[in-house]
């Protein structure tokens, strides 16, 4: 409250998932014994994941806290249903499931546990290729616990009436673990939640990667304390945010992670923080819509530098011209990944081709499993830190490549892909046009007739780095479709909850047929959202009808 403009406390989220049609967001509000609350649920799960009550607003992002690791089990070898623990050979726990299939005869698989967890089938083709011949690959997870309590807690935080109330309630959460950011009227907090596992120190893999199961050192030995979780109460900055970026960095195996979901998007969120003295409603909209890309404006620098001096004087080949208008375009753009500028495109095409020319030669077909371009390995490359340069050399040949021949034969790669696929006016491009949102239905969407009328697609700005993040797919003829990013946005202000503002991407209604399937997904592509208010007589008053589900009752006759 001490950076609001008024009164009262801010929040803003908008937790990004993969896009879905209908989204998996679902707009409410319900009526506790504490009071009444809105935001957004998932239709079938009772509790309310994100929103506000009169005294209390709530938020999470994905923690990427390390939760799951891999076990590789050692079959005996004379008796297949056992596997080996550091007491022996043990046989497998199993179960016989039957799968039922429409219009077919039903499936029967037999599922098997280890003490570490389920065992994953050999046919699964990621694990495949990596499992040892008489081995097999388990999973611990804390999802899979067997005493698993989060949806009592999730229910606890709805009525909890203040940031110590919420904090207390959810140390029952298990997963999937999140940041949860919360605002009451005495100020702000966040808090991971979800349950952290507790590993030996001399863990062989530490959780990098799968190790021995039948190595104690290698098991989990329950978990550690809620306290140990991240906790930010009220910093001095009167600030607090998280975009998947690391929290904490203590060493194993008291860690949470050794890997990240964001270095980029905390920057230009911290830039904006600071920027302003005070915020307000309106100000935390506009980060939360912010286009900006930090990466672009980190990386062009950098991997620019030599090819704009060096294209000042382009008089040659068509190949050349074009180069040299692209880099014209690109040294007077701000970064900003707006859907209806060219430059987004050019500048994403362009890094995509770099990442591919610097890593084929040394990964070879492993490279495609890098879909998206890593802005922190590019920038070690460039700024030639601990000699990574080398990066740019082509190993298979006798010479020795530079940074900057990379950088422009990427440039003319991308070039080359833009005009096959988008046409050769460089100005015509359109960033939006390449950068569809891409909302599918989950089971009518590959219908050839249905997925005219179920899929939803959207023009959009943002990309892999940016506050309003729309992730990029990667891979394919489409790699920079927009496949990930926030259904759900709400910015909530204490000062005035009325003014609390919402929307999804889609619509409320998962019937194609309705005018609601995806009347707010143009609100939501434009950057518009939808009050919400406490007073629940004022929604019924105001709304278009009624939908009322009525348990049966015993002996009735169904109609």
């Amino acid at each position: 409250a001490s950076r609001a403009a008024s009164d009262g406390a801010l929040l803003a989220n908008d937790p990004h998932l993969m896009f879905t049609a209908p989204t998996l967001w679902y707009l409410a509000g319900l009526k506790l014994d504490s009071g009444a609350i809105v935001g957004g649920t998932i239709p079938g799960l009772p509790a309310m994941f994100v929103g506000r009550s009169a005294s209390l607003g709530w938020g999470v992002t994905a923690s990427y806290l390390d939760d799951l690791d891999l076990y590789i089990e050692k079959l005996n070898p004379d008796d297949p249903d056992q596997y080996l623990t550091p007491n022996g050979f043990r046989t497998f726990q199993t179960r016989e499931s039957v799968i039922q299939i429409k219009n077919a005869d039903p499936i029967t698989i037999t599922l098997r546990w280890t003490e570490n967890g389920p065992v994953i089938p050999s046919q699964y083709k990621p694990l495949k290729s990596i499992t040892p011949e008489g081995h097999v690959v388990s999973l611990r997870m804390t999802a899979l616990s067997p005493n698993d309590t989060t949806l009592g807690a999730a229910l606890a935080m709805m009525r909890a009436q203040n940031n110590a109330e919420a904090i207390q309630s959810a140390k029952d959460y298990i997963a999937p673990s999140w940041n949860l950011t919360l605002t009451d009227a005495r100020g702000i907090a966040l808090k991971t939640i979800g349950a952290m596992p507790r590993r030996e120190p001399g863990h062989q893999s530490q959780g990098r990667m799968p190790s021995p199961g039948w190595i104690a050192e290698n098991r989990w030995t329950g978990r550690l304390p809620y306290r140990d979780n991240p906790e930010f109460i009220n910093p001095a900055s009167g600030l607090l945010g998280n975009t998947n970026n690391k929290l904490i960095d203590r060493p194993f195996p008291r860690h949470m992670s050794f890997d990240w979901g964001d270095s980029q998007r905390i920057k230009r969120w911290q830039k904006l923080m600071t920027t302003r003295k005070v915020h307000s409603r309106d100000s935390f909209i506009e980060a939360q819509l912010d286009t900006v890309s930090f990466t672009a404006r980190s990386l062009l620098p950098l991997i620019g530098a030599e090819l704009w001096f060096s294209s000042e004087t382009a008089t040659g080949s068509t190949a050349e011209k074009r180069r040299k208008k692209a880099l014209d375009m690109l040294a007077r753009w701000n970064g900003e990944m707006n859907e209806h500028l060219p430059e987004p495109l050019l500048y994403s095409a362009w890094v995509k081709a770099l990442q591919t020319r610097l890593i084929q030669d040394e990964l070879g077909p492993l490279e495609t499993s890098f879909r998206h371009v890593e802005p922190l390995f590019i920038e070690r490359v460039f700024r030639n830190l601990d000699g990574a340069e080398i990066w740019c050399d082509v190993k298979q040949s006798s010479r020795i490549e530079t940074c900057a021949e990379m950088s422009q034969l990427a440039l003319d790669d991308a070039l080359v892909w833009i005009a096959k696929t988008w046409g050769r006016s460089l100005e015509g491009l359109r960033w939006g046009d390449a950068h569809q949102a891409t909302h599918d239905h989950p089971a009518l969407g590959n219908n050839l007739l249905l997925k005219y009328f179920v899929n939803i697609r959207q023009s959009t700005s943002g990309g892999d780095n940016t506050l309003m993040r729309g992730r990029v797919r990667g891979s394919g003829p489409k790699p920079f479709e927009n496949v990930h990013g926030a259904g759900y946005r709400g910015v909530y202000d204490f000062a005035d909850p009325n003014s609390s503002v919402f929307i999804t991407s889609t619509g409320q209604s998962g019937h194609f047929l309705s005018p609601h399937y995806d009347d707010l997904g143009q609100l939501w592509r434009r950057g518009e959202y939808v009050p919400m208010t406490l007073d629940l007589d004022l929604v019924r008053a105001a709304s278009v009808g009624i939908t009322r589900l009525l348990p049966s009752q015993p002996n009735s006759t169904p109609n």
